[in-house]
């Protein structure tokens, strides 16, 4: 008896099998919508705490400063003030990996979808950063576009998480355009020594990845649907 990884599977199944795996794989999100859910719900929770800790510190200086204090002690609020600015730090960081890994899956799924084999180059043969090369990717063999408002906010996404992992918010790291792309964002303040980050542009950003998702997830599922149609006979 032959062994079983000797057994050929005819052609003729494979391509009767082949809508079916595709549709298993459209009807499995690329990211799980729990992690933006849990994640959503982390950067509330951590901002009900930081106003929580601002409130405390203003209303102790508020007592010296009525008690008529003369050496007013505001260490606390500067370490609430260092703790917020790293908290936010690292939500930025944290929302531009999440779109890395949404990016890098949605190639898959694509090569997935199309074959390896009818694919000429892949993302290593790409120029650019890890988000460029993957966006480059989708769009060529995707046969879509990104809309330009969503991409022009992943950009300044992306720009802000680098002068953060790279330079740690120094805002002299940045030139002149790059200042002015990141101004424009509501919620990124580059006018000091540090970015300082609101907690508007976090929830901002955090909206920018789920658009990118809802977007590159639906023409993913086009693909798929243009792809077990059945090719009409002449």
């Amino acid at each position: 008896m032959g062994n079983i990884d000797d057994l050929q599977i005819p052609d003729s199944v494979k391509r009767s099998l082949r809508p079916f795996l595709l549709r298993q794989i459209a009807n499995s999100p690329i990211l799980d919508i729990y992690e933006i859910e849990l994640f959503d719900w982390y950067i509330k929770e951590t901002e009900t705490l930081l106003s929580g800790m601002l409130s405390s510190e203003r209303a102790f200086i508020q007592e010296q400063v009525q008690s008529g204090t003369e050496d007013i002690n505001d260490t606390g609020m500067l370490a609430v003030e260092y703790y917020l600015k790293r908290v936010r730090y690292s939500h930025v960081i944290y929302i531009a990996s999440l779109l890395e890994i949404f990016l890098e899956r949605s190639c898959v799924r694509l090569e997935e979808i199309l074959g390896k084999q009818n694919l000429p180059f892949t993302t290593a043969d790409l120029k650019g950063n890890q988000w460029v090369v993957r966006k480059k990717f989708l769009e060529r063999y995707g046969h879509f576009s990104i809309p330009e408002p969503i991409w022009s906010d992943i950009q300044a996404l992306i720009k802000l998480r680098n002068n953060i992992v790279h330079d740690n918010g120094d805002t002299s790291a940045l030139n002149e355009e790059e200042k002015h792309m990141l101004s424009k964002r509501n919620g990124i303040k580059v006018s000091g020594y540090e970015v300082v980050i609101e907690a508007n542009y976090i929830h901002s950003a955090l909206e920018t990845i789920k658009s990118t998702v809802q977007f590159v997830e639906k023409e993913i599922g086009v693909i798929v649907d243009r792809s077990i149609q059945p090719r009409s006979v002449d």
